[in-house]
């Protein structure tokens, strides 16, 4: 593998005081040969899996997919923060590449999660909406990602460090809320095809750092609905999401129950993944579970989702959601624990990296309880 040339770019200071984004200049550290040293500095490419949410479905309060400022793989701007848009103001190199740049209508509405990608504004970003595990989507957003990875000069793409953010939980969980799903084949099923998504990924790419993102408690949705006049008159219609929109306490605390399910197979996932690339002297690739959601929710409240169909996040919610995935990616272990401070709301503030930050790529953390 080339080693990259080192470099110490002064970073600029690109948002003012009034933006969410206010942090100092720094010099960039030596690009990163190894992942343990990734600095958001390095990462070149960032690409995104996942169902609408990540395609941004709604979050105008229109019909349409407002992918240039989806949370993980939007191409964002000073006044929208995006993951992408934050590791732009360190990479003074060369443009992060592989953020959508636009909005768009969900392609063949009548046909979804299928073909809901759109190559010329989508690039790497390949979520679809209505997306899910149980669909067949892992499967399908791997091959465009795959596909879309060949529009990139070769060498390029080969040796420049990417991020990799899949979150693909909703649409498998959201009707499973009355008996547990620990144990079963469904489960099963589900984590097996997300570990064929990451040999896929591990064969194919090199250095790469594949963001594992595990969900809040779901019924907390439910709960911001019923706040709002509206919205609990528009679910009576409505079904987006099973027991989400028509469920009862007791279905709504089974659904959680196997949020939590869910998310524990991506934790045993990115144990398992650490193990083997350790074990195989990789150093090129990290998978790790950012768990800034887990276990939260309780503290939201109709900001957090659009007002179309009180369902999918708005602005604010992608831009909290991407402020707390960065943060959790620049998080140590010990504030792990406790979800490194995430609150997913518009108090929260970005980390500001220093030359020594790295993101995390340290054994797997559960968080405790909030």
């Amino acid at each position: 593998m080339r080693v990259l040339a080192a470099s110490a770019a002064l970073l600029p200071l690109l948002a003012g005081a009034e933006g969410r984004f206010n942090c100092p200049t720094i010099v960039a550290p030596p690009l990163a040969t190894n992942v343990t040293s990734l600095h958001p500095a390095h990462v070149d490419f960032v690409a995104a899996m996942g169902d609408s949410i990540t395609a941004a479905f709604a979050v105008r309060s229109s019909l349409y997919e407002g992918r240039d400022i989806s949370w993980s793989a939007g191409v964002g701007s000073a006044d929208h923060l995006t993951l992408p848009y934050l590791l732009q103001q360190y990479n003074t190199r060369v443009k992060v590449q592989g953020a959508s740049t636009t909005e768009v209508l969900p392609v063949d509405i009548a046909h979804m999660p299928h073909n809901d990608y759109h190559p010329k504004t989508d690039f790497l970003n390949v979520a679809e909406s209505s997306g899910a595990v149980h669909r067949g989507s892992m499967e399908e957003q791997w091959a465009f990602l795959k596909s879309s990875a060949q529009q990139y000069d070769a060498a390029a793409f080969k040796t420049g460090w990417k991020v990799v953010t899949v979150w693909m939980t909703a649409n498998d969980v959201c009707g499973e809320c009355d008996a547990p799903l620990a144990n079963t084949e469904y489960l099963s099923d589900w984590t097996a095809r997300t570990q064929s998504m990451l040999v896929n990924i591990s064969r194919t790419f090199e250095r790469v750092y594949v963001n594992l993102v595990s969900t809040l408690d779901l019924s907390n949705i439910a709960r911001i609905q019923k706040t709002k006049a509206g919205c609990a008159i528009e679910h009576r219609i409505l079904n987006e999401c099973g027991c989400i929109d028509r469920g009862n306490a007791t279905q709504l605390a089974m659904l959680d129950t196997n949020v939590a399910a869910m998310n524990a197979q991506l934790h045993g996932l990115a144990q398992r993944w650490r193990a083997k690339l350790l074990a195989e002297d990789r150093w090129d690739m990290a998978v790790v579970v950012q768990p800034f959601q887990e276990r939260l929710g309780a503290s939201l409240d109709w900001h957090w989702l659009n007002t179309l169909d009180c369902f999918h996040p708005s602005e604010l919610g992608h831009e909290s959601l991407a402020v707390g995935l960065w943060n959790s990616m620049l998080c140590d272990s010990e504030g792990r624990k406790t979800r490194c401070g995430a609150t997913l709301n518009a108090s929260t503030a970005p980390r500001c990296p220093t030359p020594e930050s790295v993101f995390y790529t340290g054994p797997d953390v559960v968080p405790s309880a909030p």
